[in-house]
């Protein structure tokens, strides 16, 4: 009996220990602060093959199917005006009204992953389908636990449709000026990839 409790002491401090040892500042590995180079290697590393690569007039690299645990999403690395990786965005596929359901089923398994990653929620999540409001990210819950980070989940209805969004966003590097005191050659209107 107590070689199966020192076992599973010593596997719960392994899976502690490991739970911990996530890096806050990454995504899969991947570190803020990179530059738009950099984060293209590190993808392609992982298997993927990113869209909106170097040169192109996108403020995005994008891996258009990752899989978060179960759930298929597209993962947007965005970059900031001296092309340093500042935020990802995690975003699901678009779902018609009849299968809201399914959009509340996503934004919950995902706001459960970054509870695992993050740390207890600022509060219980408390949005309804009838407070959904269009063309604005509908806030599900929000984690103020890690000081240098914004993060949130968040449905969006768009055209009638509707999808979940998780985003981190690194504030120094959001806020970061241009060290060249020149205008960025991302600096055209940005649209959203959907």
């Amino acid at each position: 009996m107590q070689k199966k409790a020192f076992l599973f002491t010593i596997l719960t401090l392994l899976l502690v220990t490991e739970a911990f040892s996530q890096k806050l500042d990454q995504f899969a590995g991947i570190s803020f602060g990179l530059n738009r180079q950099e984060v293209i290697e590190e993808i392609m590393k992982l298997g993927y093959d990113p869209y909106g690569q170097v040169g192109s007039a996108s403020d995005r690299v994008i891996i258009p199917v990752y899989m978060l645990a179960e759930l298929p999403v597209q993962v947007d690395f965005l970059f900031n005006k001296n092309e340093k990786f500042y935020a990802f965005e995690i975003r699901t596929g678009r779902m018609e009204q009849m299968r809201l359901n399914k959009v509340f089923e996503a934004v919950a398994y995902m706001s459960d992953h970054f509870t695992v990653k993050y740390g207890k929620p600022s509060k219980a999540p408390s949005l309804k389908e009838q407070d959904i409001k269009m063309n604005v990210h509908n806030i599900y819950q929000e984690w103020f636990g890690v000081k240098f980070l914004d993060i949130y989940t968040a449905i969006i209805q768009k055209d009638g449709r509707f999808y979940t969004i998780g985003s981190v966003t690194h504030r120094t590097l959001a806020k970061e000026r241009n060290s060249e005191g020149k205008k960025s050659p991302n600096s055209k209107e940005r649209q959203p990839v959907f």
